[in-house]
C-alpha cells in the first residue's frame, strides 16, 4: 500500500508551542525557512508518529522546553482504499492511537498493535523494519545524506544491505559458519564410539559358549532334584500314615484319661446335686400345707386395706381443700379492707390534683425558658472560640501578605535583568551562526584542497579552479592550498575557540536571565495572591463584627437566668407530686369495681367451705377400719412370707425328680463310652511301630539335605546362566549399536555436505542479489545524475560494494575526490533511485538537498523530482528560497524569536 500525507498538527513539539496545522498536498512540496525555523521538526514528527523513530537519545527531546509533553497528529489517505486516518502520538507521554475520518478511535489497545496497523497501511513487513526504512530511505537525516557513501566498504554494506533485505542472507550465512566443524566433531565422536564397541565385541564367541555350558548344567541338576523329590514324597507318605496312627493313639489315651478323671466324676457330682434339690422341694411342699390358712387371711386383709387407703386419700384431699378455702377467705377479707382504704385515698388525691395543676404548669414553663437560655449560653461560648480563631487567622494572613509584598518587590527588582533575555539569545544565535559559518568555511577549504590535489596537471590543463573558476596551474594550486591551510588553522585554533568561549559565557547570562524572567512572570500571580489575602482579611473582619453584635444580644438575655433558676428550684418536686396524685385520682372507679368483685368471691368461698365440711362427715369410722385390717396383716405376716418363700421350690418337685432320673442315665452312658475308648486304645497300640517312624525320619533328613545342596547348585548355575545371557545380550546390543553408528556417520556426512552447499549458496546469493540491486538502481541513478549535472559525458557508477564513483572520459573519479556539488548530485541521484525502487509508502523527504548546487542544477533537481512517478509525495526541506517558484507547493515557516515559537507564514 501507499499513502498521501494530508496534514500534520503539532503542539508543544520543540519550537511549535501553539497548536499548529500544516496542510500538505500531493506532488513535490517545499518546506522553506531560515535555520531554526522548525523545518526539520516537521520531518522528525512524521518519522516519530508513523515510523517509530527520532534522532534523539530519548523522545523527551522532541518536547518544547518547559512543557511536560507534546502532541503530534499525522492525517493521511491510503491511496488504494481511500480511507482517511489520523495517527496521534504523544511525546513525553504514553498516548499512541489511531482515529478514523469520523474522529472515532480504532480498537488498538497497545503501542505494538498500533505499529502493526501502521505497517499494514505502509506495506512494511514488521514494526522492526519501520525505523530502517525511514533512516535509510524515506527520511534520511541531513548528516547521513552524503556520509553513508564515504564509509568503508564493510560499513557501506552494513548500511545498505538491510535496506534491500540482503542482510538476511548474510545473517543466515554467518549463522552456519561453525556448522561444518560441528559435523566433523560429531563424526569424530561417533567413530570413537565405534572403536570402543569393536574392542568389546571381541568377547562375543566366548559369551555364546558360556551360555550353552551353563544351560547343560542346569538341566542335569533339575533331573537330580526331581529324582530326590520322588523318593522324599514316597517316604513322606509312609511317615504321614505312621504319624496319623500315633496321633490317634495319643487322642485315645487322652480321651480315656478324661473319662476317668473328669467326665464320670463330674457326672456323679451333678447327680448328687440333683438329689439334694429334689429333697429341698419335698420339704417345701410339706411346709406350704402348714401355713396355707394364715396366708389366705393375710391376702384378704391386704385387699381390704388397699380399699381403705383409697378412702383415706380422698379424705386427705378434702381436708387439704378445706385448709385452702380457709386461707382464701382470709385473703379476700383482707383485700376488701385494703380496697376500702384505696377508695378513700383516691377521693383525696382527686382534690389534690386540682390544687397542684397551676404550680406544675409554671414549673414546666420555667424549664423550657431555662433550657433556651442554656442554649444561648453555649452559643456565646462558640462565638468566643470563633472570635479567637478569626484573630489567629487574620494575624497569619497579614504575615503572608507582608511576605508576598516583599517577594513582589524582589521580583520587580529583577525585571531589568529579565528584559535582557532576548538580547542575550540574539547574541548567542549570532555567535552560533558565526560558528556554523566558520565550520562551513573550514569544510569548504578542505574540499577545495581535496579537489585541487586530485587535479592532474598537464601542459594544457583545462580544469577550472574550485575557488575562482580560473585554469589551474601548479603555482596557482600551491598558492591556494597554502592560503586554505592557513585559513583552516586560524579557524580551528583561534576563531572557533573564541566563539565557543563567548557562547559559554552567554549561556550563563541566558540562564540567569531566564530565571529572572520566570520570577518576573510570577509577579501577576503573586499580586493576585496578595489581593486574595487582603479580601480574605476584610471578610474575616466583617465576620468578627457580626459575631460581636450577636454575642452582645445573647448576653443581655442571659441576665434573667439566675432569677428563673431560683423560682424553678422553689417548685422542685411539684411535678412528681402532681403525677402521683393524678395516678391515684384516676383509680376511684377501678377500686369500686374491684371491691364488688372481692365481696362476690368471698360469698363463693364460704359456700364451698360448708360443702367440704359436709363431705368429711362420711369418713368418721375410717381410721378404726384401717387399724383392724392392719392388726390381721401383722398377725399373719410371718406365715405369708413363709408361703411365698417356699412356693417356688414346692412347685419344682416333679421337674427335679425327672432331673435326678436323667442324670442317673447319663452316668451309665458315660461308663459305657469309657469301655469303648479303652478297647480302641488297645487296638491302636498293637498297630503302631515307633522304630519304623524313627528310621523314616532319618532317611528323609538325608534326602532333603542332598536335594537342598542340589537346589543351591542349581540357583548358582541359573545365576551364572543369567549373567552369561546378560553379557551376550549386551554384546548383541553393542553390535546393533555399532551398525546404527555406522549408519549415523553416513547420514551426518550427507548433512555436512548439504550444509556446505547451503552456506556457499547463501554467500553467492547475497553477492548476486547485491550485484543485481546496485546494477538496476545504479543505472537509474546514472540517468538522474546526468540530467542533474546536464553533462551526458559523466557516468555515475554504483558497484556491488555500494561504492560511488564518477567516470569521465574513461577516467574514474572516486567519491571522496568529487567536489561538493558533485557529491551532492551523486548522493541525490542514488537516494532518488532507491526511493523509486523500494519506497512502497509513496512518501520521501530530502533534507537540504541543494547544498553546493548552482541555480541550473537546482532547476534540474526539481525537474527530476517531478518525474519520480513511484512517489506520491516528495518533501524538500531547505532554506533555499529558489524552491518557492520551482515546486508545486510551498510551506514557508518563520520563527518568532521573542517567544521562540515557529509559525506557518504561508502555504
Amino acid at each position: 500500500m501507499s499513502l498521501q500525507i494530508d496534514q500534520v498538527t503539532l503542539k508543544n513539539i520543540k519550537s511549535y508551542a501553539d497548536e499548529t496545522t500544516i496542510t500538505i498536498g500531493s506532488g513535490v512540496t517545499a518546506i522553506l525557512g531560515d535555520n531554526g525555523s522548525g523545518k526539520s521538526t516537521i520531518q522528525e514528527a512524521i518519522g516519530y508518529a508513523l515510523f517509530d523513530t527520532h534522532p534523539f537519545q530519548n523522545q523527551e527531546r522532541l518536547v518544547r522546553d518547559g512543557e511536560s509533553s507534546g502532541r503530534i497528529e499525522v492525517t493521511f489517505t491510503v491511496r488504494e482504499t481511500g480511507g482517511i486516518y489520523t495517527v496521534r502520538r504523544q511525546a513525553g507521554g504514553g498516548t499512541y492511537e489511531v482515529l478514523d475520518e469520523n474522529g472515532d478511535l480504532l480498537s488498538l489497545d497497545t503501542a505494538g498493535e498500533v505499529k502493526e496497523w501502521v505497517c499494514t497501511r505502509l506495506g512494511v513487513d514488521t514494526p522492526d523494519d519501520l525505523s530502517e526504512i525511514w533512516e535509510r530511505s524515506v527520511g534520511v537525516p541531513q548528516t547521513d545524506f552524503i556520509s553513508d557513501f564515504t564509509q568503508t566498504e564493510t560499513d557501506r554494506i552494513d548500511t545498505f544491505d538491510p535496506l534491500f533485505d540482503i542482510e538476511r542472507y548474510r545473517e543466515a550465512y554467518s549463522s552456519l559458519s561453525g556448522l561444518e566443524d560441528e559435523f566433523e566433531d560429531e563424526i569424530g565422536e561417533l567413530e570413537d564410539d565405534i572403536t570402543r564397541l569393536e574392542e568389546r565385541l571381541e568377547d562375543l564367541p566366548e559369551a555364546k559358549r558360556d551360555v550353552t555350558n551353563y544351560e547343560d548344567q542346569v538341566e542335569e541338576l533339575k533331573e537330580k532334584i526331581a529324582s530326590l523329590t520322588d523318593e522324599i514324597d514316597d517316604l513322606g507318605e509312609e511317615k504321614d500314615d505312621l504319624e496319623s496312627l500315633q496321633a490317634d493313639l495319643d487322642d485315645a489315651r487322652q480321651e480315656l484319661t478324661r473319662f476317668e478323671e473328669d467326665k464320670i466324676p463330674a457326672q456323679k457330682t451333678t447327680l448328687s446335686n440333683a438329689k439334694d434339690r429334689r429333697e429341698k422341694a419335698q420339704k417345701a411342699k410339706e411346709r406350704l400345707e402348714e401355713v396355707k390358712d394364715d396366708h389366705e387371711r393375710y391376702l384378704e386383709a391386704q385387699k381390704r386395706l388397699d380399699k381403705l387407703e383409697e378412702k383415706r386419700e380422698k379424705r386427705d384431699d378434702l381436708n387439704s381443700r378445706l385448709t385452702e378455702l380457709s386461707g382464701d377467705i382470709d385473703r379476700v377479707r383482707d383485700e376488701i379492707s385494703r380496697l376500702k382504704e384505696d377508695k378513700h385515698e383516691a377521693e383525696a388525691a382527686h382534690n389534690r390534683v386540682a390544687e397542684l395543676e397551676p404550680k406544675k404548669e409554671r414549673y414546666e414553663s420555667l424549664e423550657a425558658e431555662i433550657e433556651n437560655l442554656y442554649e444561648k449560653q453555649e452559643r456565646v461560648e462558640e462565638i468566643d472560640e470563633r472570635l479567637d480563631d478569626i484573630a489567629d487567622e487574620i494575624d497569619g494572613l497579614e504575615t503572608n501578605a507582608e511576605e508576598l509584598r516583599e517577594e513582589i518587590e524582589e521580583a520587580k527588582g529583577r525585571r531589568e535583568e529579565a528584559n535582557r533575555l532576548t538580547e542575550f539569545q540574539e547574541q548567542r544565535q549570532e555567535l552560533v551562526a558565526k560558528k556554523k559559518s566558520l565550520k562551513n568555511e573550514h569544510q569548504t577549504c578542505r574540499e577545495q584542497n581535496e579537489e585541487l590535489r586530485a587535479i592532474e596537471l598537464g601542459e594544457a590543463s583545462e580544469v577550472s579552479c574550485p575557488t575562482c573558476d580560473q585554469p589551474v596551474t601548479a603555482e596557482h594550486r600551491e598558492s591556494v592550498l597554502e592560503e586554505n591551510e592557513d585559513r583552516i588553522e586560524e579557524i580551528t585554533n583561534t576563531e572557533i575557540p573564541t566563539v565557543e568561549s563567548e557562547i559559554e559565557a552567554l549561556d550563563d547570562d541566558i540562564e540567569s536571565a531566564r530565571k529572572a524572567k520566570e520570577v518576573v512572570n510570577q509577579i501577576p500571580q503573586l499580586e493576585d495572591q496578595l489581593d486574595g489575602i487582603i479580601t480574605e482579611i476584610s471578610d474575616l473582619r466583617s465576620k468578627r463584627e457580626e459575631l460581636d453584635m450577636e454575642r452582645e444580644n445573647l448576653t443581655d438575655a442571659l441576665d434573667n437566668l439566675p432569677e428563673k433558676k431560683t423560682e424553678r428550684n422553689e417548685l422542685d418536686g411539684v411535678v412528681d407530686e402532681y403525677h402521683t396524685a393524678k395516678a391515684k385520682a384516676t383509680d376511684v372507679d377501678e377500686t369500686e369495681a374491684a371491691l364488688r368483685d372481692a365481696r362476690r368471691t368471698l360469698g363463693e368461698r364460704l359456700l364451698e367451705y360448708q360443702r367440704v365440711q359436709d363431705d368429711l362427715a362420711d369418713f368418721d369410722d375410717l381410721d378404726t377400719e384401717i387399724s383392724d385390717a392392719g392388726a390381721v396383716i401383722e398377725e399373719t405376716e410371718d406365715a405369708h412370707e413363709t408361703y411365698i418363700r417356699k412356693e417356688d421350690d414346692a412347685a419344682e418337685l416333679p421337674e427335679r425328680q425327672e432331673k435326678v432320673e436323667a442324670e442317673q442315665e447319663e452316668l451309665e452312658s458315660l461308663r459305657e463310652e469309657r469301655d469303648d475308648v479303652e478297647e480302641m486304645f488297645e487296638g491302636l497300640q498293637s498297630e503302631f511301630d515307633p522304630e519304623r517312624l524313627t528310621t523314616i525320619e532319618s532317611e528323609l533328613r538325608e534326602l532333603r539335605t542332598d536335594r537342598s545342596k542340589a537346589e543351591g547348585k542349581l540357583e548358582d548355575r541359573k545365576s551364572d546362566l543369567q549373567d552369561a545371557h546378560d553379557e551376550l545380550d549386551d554384546l548383541k546390543e553393542k553390535q546393533e549399536r555399532k551398525q546404527s553408528l555406522e549408519t549415523e556417520i553416513e547420514e551426518v556426512r550427507r548433512d555436512q555436505e548439504f550444509a556446505r552447499w547451503v552456506r556457499n549458496s547463501l554467500q553467492q546469493g547475497a553477492e548476486d542479489l547485491r550485484d543485481l540491486v546496485t546494477s538496476e538502481i545504479g543505472d537509474r541513478a546514472n540517468m538522474i545524475y546526468q540530467q542533474l549535472r546536464g553533462n551526458p559525458t559523466e557516468t555515475l557508477v554504483w558497484d556491488k560494494t555500494y561504492n560511488l564513483r564518477v567516470r569521465v572520459r574513461g577516467q574514474n573519479k572516486p567519491f571522496d575526490t568529487l567536489s561538493g556539488g558533485e557529491k551532492m548530485a551523486a548522493a541525490l541521484s542514488v537516494r532518488l533511485a532507491v526511493l523509486e525502487q523500494i519506497a512502497s509508502v509513496g512518501v520521501a523527504f530530502l533534507d537540504e538537498p541543494t547544498a553546493n548546487l548552482d541555480q541550473q542544477k537546482k532547476q534540474n533537481l526539481v525537474a527530476q523530482l517531478e518525474d519520480l512517478d513511484e512517489l506520491n509525495q516528495l518533501f524538500v526541506v531547505s532554506h533555499d528560497r529558489t524552491f518557492e517558484s520551482m515546486t508545486e507547493r510551498t510551506v514557508e515557516l518563520n520563527k518568532d524569536e521573542d517567544r521562540e515559537v515557529s509559525q506557518v507564514v504561508s502555504e
